[in-house]
């Protein structure tokens, strides 16, 4: 996931510079489908005087996420409502939705961003939340409908990348043949010398491996 850094500037109203230890992630869409209100275009408008207050982290359309607030300092996007203090816990995402992107794509690189935020913060998948669950406000309305869903792409697209981080360790030749193993849960750690992977690969051709 391409992530590009383009912050606020410091002092200026929306980047209020508190500290903050992220143990959420807020998930959003910015409400905007005009053509051009891609990442770059709310990297603009956040920097811009009619951004007024509000704030967020990072922007992410189908080519790329644009940070403007350190994950550090919280940002202005979440309220601090009777579910707890969303702006001084979470860290903001907002899913560009303009017409002329592809949305498929701007939520699967969101996906990408969350996973690693989630990494690097160990923040639980439990604490990845929308909008509406501080402020009771539809957001992302894009998304909210199909909230489970949304949630459950999440967990497919990090077992998928756990698998590819594994089998990276593992010959191009004998690639297909382990991930059967780990597919079927026969081994967790594809790790072997030669040795090893040239007999899966040899069990794998003799049908002996499903």
């Amino acid at each position: 996931m391409n992530v590009i850094q383009d912050f606020v500037q410091v002092g200026a109203a929306n980047r209020p510079g508190y500290p903050m230890t992220s143990t959420f992630i807020t998930v959003h869409n910015t409400g905007n489908s005009s053509k051009g209100a891609d990442a770059t275009g709310h990297a603009a408008y956040i920097k811009s005087t009619y951004a007024g207050t509000t704030s967020w982290h990072f922007s992410v359309d189908d080519h790329q996420a644009i940070q403007h607030i350190p994950t550090n300092e919280n940002a202005w996007h979440a309220g601090d409502g009777t579910n707890g203090p969303g702006n001084r816990t979470s860290i903001g995402v907002e899913i560009c939705e303009n017409s002329d992107g592809n949305q498929a794509q701007a939520e699967a690189n969101a996906i990408d961003l969350i996973i690693d935020l989630m990494k690097q913060f160990n923040i639980p998948l439990a604490n990845v939340v929308p909008h509406k669950h501080w402020t009771g406000k539809e957001c992302p309305h894009l998304i909210l409908p199909r909230w489970d869903a949304f949630i459950a792409a999440i967990t497919k697209r990090q077992q998928e990348r756990d698998l590819a981080e594994r089998l990276a360790k593992v010959p191009d030749w004998a690639r297909g043949s382990v991930k059967k193993l780990l597919l079927n849960s026969v081994v967790d750690e594809p790790s072997g010398d030669l040795t090893f992977y040239r007999v899966i690969v040899v069990l794998d051709r003799l049908g002996l491996i499903a």
